[in-house]
Formats: structure tokens, sequence, C-alpha cells
């Protein structure tokens, strides 16, 4: 066996291997008599007929893939150690260059390369977060409308007002009103809302902004063009006049702000002692975005002072992580992803811009944060892994209505569960240390560690050394073996 290795871009590494005419042979034979066992040929049983008959009465094509699918069997791990390739998922045959002797092309996805650079020096100026007494009391007014009490009212409609109204449509045809009624519906409820602060409304968007002003028995038409791609398929691309009959206002009656307010929402003595915990929660949230934001500016940094390549194979894995996670926050809000992208006035082609762009620096910087952990030996918690662990693990079997699911696929569920524990510990624990240094904070919390008289237990699973190569967010690698490249494949 010939083998020919060269490194391509994106951390891909070419290689061409030539098998012996003996390799050839032996590969083909055993392909052969493989194939042979579901063959019935006259006058022998299955897989006893001998090789020279057997290659008279198989399929050529079959043979020839089932000889190369054998032959890359065989000879992969043995390329792997003989070239000391540590790929990062399994390689893939591009090519036939030659069926006699077998001469392939393999492409093999390489470990990514990360050079970090000085990432000591980064600082990033960080402003504690200010909760003023303004955004408190629109905190607390926001507690009033969500325990507002829903009463018929008697004036004009305003905004947060629920109407009731008989809706009839009719189309329009040539400019013209049809008695051809496309709609009849009465006593719809209508939620009035400021412009804007709704994705979706009925039976279009901006319907209940027309209410505005009107009041209770009040009759009046509106006319509407619904475009090609509406997202009411009823109506799509018609045009439709509306009678409108509005039956009845009801409005939002908020309590008065006092102590029994306070009192009527949870464990609270008094307005002061609510107010004061509505501060607390508000500078808990506004801590936890400024963080966020803070990191995000930090991390950022880190990527652009770094060298990174990675194989394409990781970016098609984070890729589908990323679309899954969107699918799933979207589905919570009965939004399907055409809808989504209606609704941030994306293009196609600007969507897979912001999803490229997104997945870019997902990448880059667990790639740059994993680097980092690495380099600043810093370690998961085994039993912190193992109780979070057994707390997913205990609701996921309490909240299955099979109570019978498979010992094997929860201890795989398991693994899967433990594996992300350790890599979220192992990231979180990068990003924090590289916030400390962004902060200046470094030296402080290290001469804090170092006057500790706690040390941190050392056991030989809680290294970093114990991650999964796989763990490097792509979530999971093709376990599948080698397959040839068809023409409708990746290039």
């Amino acid at each position: 066996m010939k083998v020919e290795t060269t490194p391509l871009q994106n951390r891909v590494l070419k290689v061409v291997v030539e098998a012996t005419p003996e390799e050839t042979e032996n590969a083909r034979r055993n392909a052969a008599l493989k194939l042979g066992k579901k063959v019935r040929i006259p006058g022998f049983r299955p897989g006893k007929a001998p090789y020279p008959i057997l290659l008279k009465h198989l399929d050529p094509i079959a043979l020839q893939e089932e000889t190369i699918e054998t032959f890359l069997d065989k000879v992969y791990p043995e390329i792997l150690e003989q070239e000391n390739i540590e790929p990062f998922a399994q390689g893939r045959l591009e090519s036939i260059l030659n069926i006699n002797p077998l001469t392939l092309e393999i492409h093999i996805p390489l470990q990514p390369l990360v050079e970090i650079g000085d990432y000591h020096a980064i600082r990033i100026p960080y402003e504690p977060p200010v909760v003023t007494d303004e955004e408190v009391d629109e905190a607390l007014e926001r507690l009033r409308k969500q325990n507002a009490v829903i009463e018929p009212v008697e004036r004009s409609i305003q905004e947060g007002d629920i109407v009731y109204i008989d809706l009839t449509g009719y189309r329009i045809e040539n400019g013209e009103i049809t008695s051809q009624s496309v709609l009849e519906e009465h006593d719809i409820p209508i939620q009035v809302l400021a412009e804007g602060k709704t994705a979706w409304e009925y039976p279009f968007q901006g319907f209940s902004k027309e209410l505005l002003g009107k009041q209770a028995n009040d009759h009046f038409g509106i006319d509407f063009s619904f475009p090609e791609d509406s997202p009411n398929l009823t109506f799509k691309g018609m045009n439709v006049h509306f009678d409108v009959t509005i039956k009845q206002v009801k409005g939002r009656v908020l309590p008065e702000l006092n102590d029994e307010f306070a009192q009527s929402i949870g464990e609270y003595t008094s307005l002061e002692e609510l107010r004061s915990s509505v501060r607390s929660m508000l500078e808990a949230q506004a801590q936890a975005e400024s963080q966020e934001e803070y990191d995000t500016k930090v991390i950022q940094e880190l990527v652009n002072c770094s060298d990174i390549e990675y194989p394409l194979v990781l970016v098609e894995n984070e890729r589908k992580a990323y679309i899954k996670e969107l699918q799933q926050r979207l589905n919570q809000l009965n939004i399907d992803l055409d809808l989504y992208k209606k609704i941030k006035g994306l293009s196609e082609e600007q969507f897979e811009e912001e999803v490229n762009k997104n997945v870019e620096y997902r990448v880059k910087s667990s790639l740059a944060l994993l680097e980092i952990a690495k380099k600043e030996n810093i370690r998961f918690d085994p039993l912190k892994v193992t109780q979070e662990t057994q707390t997913v693990m205990q609701d996921l079997v309490e909240r299955s209505k099979d109570s019978r699911i498979p010992k094997q696929l929860l201890d795989s569920i398991a693994i899967r569960i433990s594996e992300r524990n350790m890599y979220d510990q192992v990231l979180n624990g990068a990003i924090e240390k590289l916030r400390q240094i962004a902060k200046g904070e470094e030296n402080n919390i290290e001469e804090q560690e170092s006057n500790s008289e706690v040390n941190p237990p050392e056991t030989e699973t809680s290294g970093f050394e114990g991650m999964n190569k796989s763990e490097i967010e792509a979530v999971s690698m093709p376990e599948e073996s080698i397959t040839e490249n068809k023409s409708d494949s990746e290039q």
C-alpha cells in the first residue's frame, strides 16, 4: 500500500492510497465472498460457490462498490496510524482514481488548529448597570396592568382595551364591492395594541388601530389588499372590504398602588417591601444582561486576536444545532421560520447571512475558549456533573409518559448530558477567567485563591483531558463509515 498526503484548506487532509495488485485482489475476493452469501447460484448452496463462479454471476457494479468498501474498512485505520493522523471526524471517499490497482482519494477532516494571541492583554472597561427609580416605577406599573380587572366601559376605545366586534368580509373585484361573502364572524374579541406591539393581528396586521377612538355601536368599513405572501391563507392575494360593528368595549381597571395591592400579589406586608423586591429583581436582571453583553465583547476580542482554523464539518454540525435551537424558540411562540423571516424583514439570502455569521461566531468563540481552558488548566467538578445529570435524568423519567424507557437508552442519554455538563462547566470557567482578565481583576482573584485554605479536589477524571474531542460544540460527530462522494454531495 502506497500513501500520499496533501494538506488542503479548512483543516482537511487529502490522502491518496494506492493498493498493491495483491491487496486489490484480496479485497475483490473478500467482497465477492460476502456478496455470494446473498446470491443463489444453481448447483451451489448460498455462500459455497467458488470464487471464479461467483465472478460470473455477481453484478460488476455491486462487486466494485463492495470491493472499495472492504478495502477501506481494512486500510483506513492503518492509514491513520501509519501517517499519525488525528481525525476530527470520519473521512470520506472523494474519488476513485483507478480500479486496478485500486487507487482512492480520501478527504479526512483534521482537528481544529487554534493559536490564541495575548489574551492577558485584553482590557475592556466595565460599567456596572444602575437601576433608576423610574425603572422601578415602570415595573410596578406593569404589575398593576397584569393584575387589572377587565370591565365594560362607556368611552372611546383606547390602547389596551378588549373590543368585541361583528365582522363581515366581502370580496372586491374591479374596484367594486361584491356580494360574495368571504367572512362572517360575531363577537370576536380584539385586543387593541399599539402598532408594533404584536407579531400577528386578525384579520390583518394593523387592524386593531382602526378601532382607536371608536365607541360601542359604531359601524364602519375598511378595505384591505392582502399580499400574495400573506400569512392569512384565507385571504391570500384578495382585495377585501370589511364591515365592522362594535358590540362592546371593555377596559382595564388598574388596582390602586398601596399596601393592600402588595399583599395581594405575594408574601409582602407593604408597598415598600414590594418596591424593594422589584428593585432587587431588576438589578439582578440588569446585571445578567450587562454581563452577557460584556462577555460577548470580551470573547469577540479574544477571537480577533486569535488564528483559528477548523474543518467545515464542524460548521455543518453547529449550523444544524443553531437552526434546531431557533426553531424550538419559535415553536414556543407559534411562529415558523418563514413568518420569522417576514417579521424581521429578511430575504432568504439575508437570513442565510445572519445564520452563517452567528454560526461562525459560535464555532470560533468555543474553540478559542476551550484553548484558554487548556492553558489555564480549567477543570470541571465531577461531583457537580454527577448531581446535575442525576437531576435532569430524574426529571426526564418523571415527565415521561412511558415509564418503561429501556435502560440502554437512559444510559446513552445520561452520558450525553454528562458530557454536555462537563463541556459547559469548562467553557463557563474559561469565560469567567477571561472576564476577570478583561476587568483587570485577575491578580486580585489569584491572591484570594492563594490565601484560601480550601483546595479543589483533583482526580484523574476532573481535568480538561477528560473532555471528549467530539464535544467541541459540534454535539456529535458522524459515525457512519467512509462513503463515496455522490454527484449531489457537498463539494
